[in-house]
């Protein structure tokens, strides 16, 4: 790490020199924005260029509109130098085109839920027509299943395993119980802040389909059609033939889903990028760096890729090009590392010196670097203006989404038939806090949903879905 800037980081931290160090603090955090930017850009650029040369016939119309704006974006305002009104005017307009990509992300995730249920009842009917099936011995089988969710001793991951394996199992607990539970995860968030709590109950409602997102008939007629065509069909008397369709619709719309999400993901990452380069813009370059050669490297990339963009050629990189990345190898890594302790001190600056940021009049350099940092954390689809709610949850906040959640999934439930309530609840249950205390109360759930489960083909199609699972 650059001495320079650990021994900046330390002094903010103890309080020392604050008007020299803080200014030096947002002068490297700036640089170093900028070319993390211009590293990252180079990298997921190329990346994008190659999905756009395998799949781009298979991309909708507004996913190519945003790329050919994107990609005039970068020519005219990244690659080129442009003035500060020129400069605001487009950070305008790349502020829209990301909320524009959030929208369409929001919508694809509640399409990707809503099919996941219907996934979850065609493979539990795909045994119907099936002439033989294996007996299942439930006691050896949960055994197995013990064996692989412990087989670690990291509790992290034995909680992944739990809330997977759960979400597969045949669902047998009474509508009673699954409230219990719902409000037990609920409350266990007593204390925590209400943005987590928020985030939780948005994850409730997306995986029961109770959360409908604005634009999902109109921006996706396809996928609503097909989601019309699985909604009709009367899945306790289901024939063959009825399956079959149903299963070719599902596995049409998945594909959509996959194909536009990778898309839109790939996109947000870039417009990120983009917006952090034309933020940093102005303040960059104000310190001595020893990652020049990366960020020439980085621009060398960029320029030649957009290039291939613009004339829309799908083409193998020349050598030349190629030899550029290693410039840029391991300057990712070695950046995060000093982000790390920058951003330390800058909490402690936001959070102990906001009268000295404005006497030093550095309030929109620290805007900028504040947005740099949302921008380019591991969050691609973080909202830039909401301020996150550091309220503490409290007992009446409990009590008060608990009972509206309830009143939720009553009204749900009651309209549905009972196959498709089960596939609810276990597209829910297993986004809950696992409320096992011991490994007997795993066994004993589980146990329980097989010997509970009397529909010989639903069995068989949980134990042969939970066997992929384990065997991955």
């Amino acid at each position: 790490m650059n001495k320079k800037v650990r021994n900046i980081s330390i002094d903010i931290r103890r309080g020392t020199l604050l008007d020299e160090n803080i200014p030096q603090l947002f002068n490297h955090l700036a640089d170093h924005y900028d070319t993390y930017a211009w590293v990252r850009l180079a990298l997921h650029y190329y990346a994008f260029y190659e999905s756009y040369c395998d799949e781009e016939n298979l991309w909708d119309r507004d996913a190519k509109d945003t790329i050919f704006k994107l990609n005039h974006i970068i020519r005219e305002n990244i690659l080129q130098s442009q003035s500060g009104f020129e400069r605001e005017k487009v950070v305008q307009s790349i502020d829209e085109m990301r909320k524009g990509i959030s929208r369409r992300m929001d919508i694809l995730t509640a399409y990707t839920d809503v099919f996941q249920i219907y996934e979850y009842i065609l493979n539990r009917l795909e045994y119907r027509f099936h002439k033989n099936l294996d007996s299942v011995d439930a006691v050896e089988f949960t055994k197995e299943i013990l064996r692989y969710i412990f087989d670690t001793e990291d509790n992290f991951i034995i909680n992944e395993k739990i809330k997977e394996i759960i979400g597969q199992l045949p669902i047998r607990i009474t509508k009673q119980k699954y409230f219990e539970l719902l409000k037990e995860s609920i409350r266990a968030y007593l204390g925590a802040d209400q943005s987590s709590l928020d985030t939780y109950l948005y994850m409730l409602r997306t995986s029961a389909m109770l959360y409908h997102q604005d634009g999902m008939d109109s921006e996706y007629p396809r996928l609503r059609e097909m989601k019309e065509k699985l909604s009709g069909i009367d899945y306790k008397g289901i024939t063959k033939e009825d399956y079959e369709r149903a299963v070719v619709t599902l596995q049409a719309a998945t594909l959509m889903l996959e194909t536009e999400s990778t898309v839109y993901f790939g996109l947000q990452e870039i417009v990120n990028e983009v917006y952090a380069l034309l933020l940093c813009a102005p303040y960059a370059n104000m310190v001595d760096t020893d990652m020049l050669e990366a960020k020439k490297a980085a621009q060398t990339i960029l320029i030649n890729m957009n290039e291939l963009f613009l004339e829309n050629e799908k083409s193998e990189l020349t050598m030349n090009l190629m030899e550029q990345f290693k410039d840029v190898e391991g300057v990712q890594e070695e950046l995060s590392y000093e982000l790390t302790e920058l951003e330390d001190a800058l909490f402690e600056v936001n959070k102990n010196y906001h009268n000295l940021i404005q006497s030093l009049m550095l309030e929109p350099l620290f805007e900028v670097l504040q947005c740099s940092q949302k921008l380019l954390s591991n969050s691609i689809f973080i909202d830039l203006e909401k301020e996150e709610d550091k309220g503490i949850v409290d007992e009446v906040r409990i009590e008060e989404v608990t009972i509206k959640l309830e009143d939720e999934f009553t009204k749900l439930f009651a309209g549905q038939d009972k196959i498709m309530s089960r596939a609810v609840i276990a597209n829910s249950i297993n986004k809950m806090p696992v409320f096992f205390k011991n490994h007997k109360e795993v066994m004993d759930y589980i146990l329980y949903s097989f010997e509970r489960c009397t529909d010989s083909y639903e069995k068989a199609a949980c134990v042969e879905i939970i066997k992929t699972i384990m065997s991955d």
